[in-house]
């Protein structure tokens, strides 16, 4: 008898604006080849594309973002020509690489991942509460004298009193907020 194969999640990542699509996997993947190799027409016969066609991608995306992604060189007649990322192609490529890595864990674990893996975590004494209608303000007073500000839903809180040690998950957002064992006395 065969297994039918469970689904999982599956995403697309890109980024836009409110005027549309700006940047995605066929400018990303490009600005990794160039990167590697150090011409757009290398680039772009790895990826199997023309090079009109990695150019046209390119420069759509540099048209809606305002900045170059890439700064390019003719080679003229003895060669040399190339391509390198822009400070602004460079820090694109990055981010978008954290974003990808992020919706690919969530996606392949069979159940919605959490991305805690204990080095997200951070434990300290509650110093001040502020609740302005659904989010909430937490002072946590980590190793004197440092303080960290937490702002999250209200819905993502336990029961916290000034003076709680709680500890904190967090991701590219807080995940949760919970009470620990010990009180502390706040002088």
């Amino acid at each position: 008898m065969s297994t039918k194969p469970k689904p999982k999640p599956a995403f697309k990542v890109w980024l836009e604006t409110d005027q549309g699509y700006v940047f995605g996997p066929g400018v990303y993947n490009v600005l990794m080849k160039v990167k590697e190799t150090g011409t757009l027409k290398e680039a772009a016969a790895s990826l199997g594309m023309s090079y009109r066609y990695a150019w046209g991608l390119v420069k759509r995306a540099e048209k809606k973002i305002g900045h170059p992604l890439l700064d390019a060189h003719k080679g003229g007649r003895a060669g040399g020509g190339g391509a390198e990322l822009t400070d602004v192609g460079s820090e694109f490529l990055e981010e978008f690489s954290k974003i990808e890595a992020i919706v690919s864990t969530l996606s392949s674990e069979g159940e919605w991942a959490t991305l805690s893996d204990g080095r997200n975590r951070i434990e300290g004494f509650v110093s001040a509460i502020s609740v302005k209608g659904e989010k909430v303000a937490l002072d946590l007073r980590l190793d004197r004298p440092s303080i960290l500000r937490l702002i999250s839903p209200r819905s993502l809180i336990e029961e916290v009193s000034k003076g709680d040690l709680v500890t904190a998950e967090l991701t590219t957002f807080v995940r949760s907020i919970k009470k620990s064992s010990q009180r502390d006395t706040l002088g």
